[in-house]
């Protein structure tokens, strides 16, 4: 029987961090993945926390975690532990050469897709909006056939938004593509992974933009956890170019995610794709192996301490069926509101967090699962990500933070 100190179940950004925290310590570590996971849908910057239960706009989310109550996930973690794990995460970045820009200390805003502006707090070096401030030469940048960016809509109303005001201009580039379709983000930053894609966009852009220009782009400078395109581009064009954050699928998660997998690679961690773990084995009160379902046959997997970041309600970490609510792995408690009509707030479009997304297990400050009375569930077992209890991500703006946060302290507590 091969026995792994820690297995980790789930390969998202909880996950992957969990893994790579770990490792780091020592441990013989096995990731169970059944895919990629939401970190290339959700995105690859890291939102701590945007807004206070009351809605108010947070400047300093470490300061912003004083304000939250103890059942939040962050009161489980602590704080301290919270500005650590972001650290451990951009010195992954830094050393993998993907470098960050930010901290958990000083909020961000960044253009979306809309034109609108989202908080955050680490964001890769492609969003970096300092440029827009050293000149009034702004242009946002198009791509033909591409869906779900649009460049007037983007110039419209990043003019009237606050620190972003001012004159933008529209241009267009003209992807080579046989085209009967549209295309997406990733087509485009696949494109742009070719020394003939940049230089066909440089030639391009040259005729319509002026050197020392501020150029925002939709997330499509190459799939790679690299600078690479960005260093190109800003090289030949003499211009700063800024992403903007987009709809799915996420480049920029998907660099990230791309980085992290690298890493614990690198740490020793095995990887085993495409298992779909199904249930536990229970032995005096704790678990002994995991089990997973194949086409073949059924596998066992035993550890000493399992770490499940399996991904909530939407990640199926949490199933939702009409008589119950239910962790299917481990059969672990879940804190949901008894009457269905008290899952959602009563105004459609509510200024509040919404019950149904605060779904999810109760930990104590280990991570470690809590029955209906306080007491630990399965003391080998850890919860990540969202499958914790206590949070709406959404409206708070602080799923990725938290994600990273609490795969690194299940990861301290094995």
């Amino acid at each position: 029987m091969r026995e792994s100190d820690v297995i980790v179940i789930g390969a998202g950004l909880a996950g992957l961090i969990a893994a790579a925290a770990a490792a780091k310590q020592g441990k013989k570590v096995l990731l169970l993945t059944k895919g990629a996971g939401t970190l290339t849908i959700g995105g690859g910057i890291i939102d701590v926390l945007g807004y206070l239960d009351d809605g108010k706009p947070v400047l300093n989310p470490v300061d912003g975690m004083a304000c939250l109550t103890p059942d939040h996930p962050y009161g489980k973690i602590g704080i301290e532990t919270v500005v650590d794990s972001i650290n451990f995460l951009l010195k992954i970045c830094e050393n993998e050469g993907y470098p960050q820009i930010g901290s958990c200390r000083q909020m961000q805003w960044v253009p979306t897709a809309a034109g609108m502006l989202k908080p955050t707090c680490i964001v890769p070096k492609t969003m970096d909006v300092s440029g827009l401030k050293k000149t009034t030469n702004r242009v946002v940048v198009g791509f033909k056939y591409l869906k779900d960016f649009y460049p007037q809509l983007v110039a419209k109303n990043l003019a009237t938004m606050p620190g972003f005001e001012g004159n933008y201009k529209v241009a267009m580039v003209s992807p080579p593509f046989e085209c009967g379709r549209d295309i997406g983000t990733l087509d485009i930053a696949r494109w742009l992974d070719t020394e003939e894609g940049l230089k066909e966009c440089t030639r391009q852009l040259q005729q319509v933009v002026k050197a020392g220009s501020t150029l925002i782009i939709p997330p499509v400078l190459g799939t790679n956890p690299d600078y690479l395109a960005l260093g190109w581009l800003e090289k030949n064009l003499e211009c700063h170019l800024l992403e903007t954050v987009t709809v799915p699928p996420s480049i920029t998660g998907l660099r990230l995610r791309t980085m992290l997998l690298n890493y614990v690679k690198k740490q020793g961690v095995r990887i085993i794709e495409q298992a779909f773990v199904t249930e536990s084995v229970i032995d005096k009160g704790r678990c002994a192996a995991v089990v997973t379902e194949a086409i073949d046959r059924q596998r066992f997997y035993y550890a000493k301490s399992f770490i499940v970041a399996t991904g909530g309600i939407f990640g199926g970490g949490i199933i939702v069926e009409p008589d119950q609510v239910r962790e299917p792995i481990f059969r672990l408690p879940v804190k949901a509101p008894l009457r269905r009509e008290d899952w959602a707030n009563q105004a459609l479009l509510s200024n509040a967090k919404q019950p149904f997304a605060q779904i999810g297990i109760t930990v104590d400050e280990k991570m470690q699962p809590l029955d209906v009375n306080g007491n630990v569930v399965l003391p080998n077992v850890y919860i990540a990500g969202r499958t914790l209890a206590g949070y709406d991500a959404f409206f708070e703006k602080s799923g990725n933070g938290v994600a990273v946060s609490s795969g690194y302290k299940a990861a301290m507590s094995v």
